[in-house]
């Protein structure tokens, strides 16, 4: 049987980390590379792994347009590596030509976005995966299977925290890092829609007692924050109500003195589970049961799942529709509140211009122990947002008419 065939739109940036799952698949004989998209700025720069490339076969674009115009009938897989303001009119483009997708995280910017690349997916042959990396992982699968098992009885909550501290190259790389939109594309960068998007994204599917389900987010409040001179937050707390009833906390900052990974708590009536980023796990029931997991040490299969899937070898993993109840709590945020700078006498910057807020290393982890937004923990410059309906929810903004307004 001939294996699913991969285009990889990109060389720079996140092409990276695709290049690499492209690499593995093919090293374990499951799917191969048959074109290239390079932009004519990447011509040059990355010419000596186009030759390379070419050598092997592989036919080189200069542009996703003209990769679906000559050969998309050759194509199984559309790797989508691109910023997010790119995600939904390349993702509809594949889409329309018939080709199954694996975009990257997040989704896209908007609710609208996500919603036109389901319709989109809807009318295609074939499929859209997004690569949020946790929803592909052993460990983290094995949380879900756990919460499927009912030992833990009904959920309750889940909440999830992350410090990690980010430079001015964080913020400089691209056209788009710390924009709410780029022209007349959202793309509300921040904490939870761009470097921990997979936190919520994972903790609305570990937390839904069906199996292949996320929580359906039904209200928001968050507290939006920032310190650098940027558009977006880069400091987040939110709390989401979900039709199932649970609820989902998250916590963040870029702003920290201390980088510190993801911690995710799974709560029920019997018990709970907290799992750390790596993918070790501790159960503890109320009945005084105590299991440990170690990690698997795997590697998330994220192309490995879409080019088995591609074949009809196995179900997806991380479809789009899977992931829209991240690009919900994340449109709910901004409508929720301001993006509020913080006080200058909180703030320091370090030498490269890193932005440091003292003591919101601990204040994230005590939100996150506690459950509570900055302004409920009695913080002198928290002020609490608004609770925002997500209920039939279908546009950014539907509250909030001025935001992304300039005179």
């Amino acid at each position: 049987m001939n294996v699913p065939t991969i285009g990889l739109v990109g060389m720079g940036g996140f092409a990276r980390t695709h290049k690499r799952y492209i690499q593995a698949v093919e090293e374990a004989g499951i799917g191969h590379q048959v074109a290239q998209v390079a932009i004519p700025s990447d011509q040059a720069l990355f010419a000596d792994e186009l030759a390379e490339l070419k050598e092997r076969g592989v036919r080189i674009f200069s542009s996703l347009r003209e990769m679906l115009a000559r050969c998309r009938e050759e194509i199984d897989v559309v790797c989508i590596p691109t910023g997010i303001p790119l995600h939904r009119s390349m993702a509809i483009a594949a889409l329309e030509a018939d080709c199954n997708v694996l975009v990257e995280k997040p989704s896209a910017g908007s609710i609208q976005d996500v919603d036109a690349m389901l319709a989109a997916e809807a009318r295609s042959r074939g499929f859209c995966a997004v690569g949020y990396q946790h929803a592909y992982s052993p460990d983290y699968l094995r949380v879900k299977e756990f919460v499927l098992s009912g030992q833990l009885g009904r959920i309750q909550q889940v909440r999830s925290f992350g410090c990690w501290p980010r430079d001015p190259s964080y913020y400089d790389r691209n056209t788009w890092a710390g924009k709410l939109a780029v022209g007349d594309t959202w793309v509300l960068d921040g904490p939870h829609n761009n470097a921990l998007s997979h936190a919520i994204n994972i903790m609305c599917i570990m937390g839904s007692m069906e199996p292949g389900t996320a929580l359906q987010p039904s209200f928001v409040q968050a507290e939006l924050y920032r310190a650098n001179a940027i558009e977006t937050a880069d400091t987040v707390a939110l709390r989401a109500d979900t039709n199932e009833g649970v609820e989902v906390f998250f916590a963040m900052s870029h702003c920290t003195e201390e980088n510190v990974d993801p911690v995710y708590v799974v709560r029920g009536e019997r018990g709970e589970i907290e799992l750390d980023y790596g993918g070790s796990a501790r159960v503890r029931l109320v009945d005084g049961t105590e299991l440990e997991w170690a990690s698997t040490e795997s590697e998330p299969q994220v192309l490995q799942n879409v080019v088995k899937a591609a074949a009809g070898q196995s179900g997806l993993c991380c479809p789009l529709a899977l992931t829209r109840a991240q690009t919900l709590c994340a449109c709910g945020s901004f409508e929720s509140s301001p993006i509020r700078t913080l006080p200058e006498e909180v703030c320091r910057t370090q030498a490269g211009g890193q932005r440091i807020v003292d003591g919101m290393s601990g204040l994230v982890r005590r939100a996150w122990n506690e459950g509570k937004l900055f302004s409920e923990l009695g913080v002198g410059w928290a002020l609490p947002g608004e609770k925002i309906d997500l209920k039939d929810y279908a546009y950014f903004p539907s509250f909030r008419r001025e935001i992304g307004y300039t005179e």
